[in-house]
Parts: structure tokens; C-alpha cells; sequence
């Protein structure tokens, strides 16, 4: 009997590949993310810590000018703070488009696999009643040889 040869074989491969890619693709996004949300935490402490600043000097008397140039840093770190928050955003949405196309891909593999395993028990169960047959004709050619030599 030959050799059970899955007919799929190379789409069940090339969606094993795609998936993989997927999955690192998947990583990346995971990663951006993480730098976009570290990037947020540390404009917000700059923030905070500037602001705590120009309160002290407030305390102590400042010149208008510089409080306009703060005011004006303030302004521009609130300009990044959204700016990185929306990269996120987009990230994030990015991630989870990535992650419904993972499912999909998983899905597809699986019902694949599942194919795979049916037919291969299919070819099994169809080698083993080869086997039956090929036994039991046997079994009655030796009968039949046995029954020529008593006659």
C-alpha cells in the first residue's frame, strides 16, 4: 500500500508560515505599544515635575517671561502627550485587527488539521481491510489447495 500523501499539504504549510508571520507581526505591534506607553509616562513626569517646579518658583517670585516660556513648554508637552496617545490608539486598533487575523488564521489551520487526521484514519481504515481481504483470500487458497489434495 502507499504512502498516505495529505492532497492540502502545502496550504496546510503555507498557513502554518503565514500564521508565523503573523504571530511576529503581531509581537511588533505588542512591542510599539509598550514604547508608545512608556513614551506617554515619561512626557506626563516631565510634565508633572516641570509643573512642580514652576510652582516652587512661583513661591518665590518669577518674571512673566518665564512663565510664558513654561506655559508655552506646557503647551507643547500636551501636543505630544495626545500626538503619543493617538500612535497608541492606532497601535492598539492595529493590534487588534492583527489579532482577529490570527484567529482566523488559527481557525483555518485547525479545520485543515482536522481534515488531515479524518482522511489519514480513512486510509488507515482502508489499509486495514486490504489487509482483510488479502488474508482471507489467502486463507481460502489454501483451503482450496488443501481440498485439491485430499480429493
Amino acid at each position: 500500500m502507499k504512502k498516505f500523501v495529505f492532497s492540502l499539504e502545502n496550504v496546510l504549510r503555507y498557513k502554518k508560515e503565514l500564521l508565523d508571520m503573523l504571530k511576529n507581526e503581531m509581537a511588533q505591534l505588542q512591542m510599539k505599544i509598550r514604547e508608545l506607553e512608556e513614551e506617554i509616562t515619561r512626557v506626563k513626569r516631565e510634565y508633572s515635575d516641570l509643573n512642580r517646579t514652576l510652582t516652587l518658583q512661583m513661591k518665590t517670585g518669577v518674571e512673566p517671561c518665564g512663565i510664558a516660556v513654561y506655559k508655552r513648554y506646557f503647551v507643547e508637552l500636551d501636543r505630544r502627550t495626545r500626538m503619543l496617545e493617538s500612535q497608541r490608539t492606532a497601535a492598539q486598533r492595529a493590534a487588534a485587527a492583527k489579532q482577529e487575523e490570527i484567529i482566523h488564521m488559527k481557525s483555518d489551520i485547525s479545520g485543515l488539521e482536522k481534515l488531515k487526521d479524518s482522511q489519514l484514519k480513512d486510509y488507515e481504515a482502508q489499509g486495514r481491510k486490504e489487509q482483510e481481504l488479502l488474508v482471507e483470500e489467502f486463507v481460502s487458497r489454501k483451503k482450496d489447495a488443501s481440498d485439491c489434495r485430499t480429493a
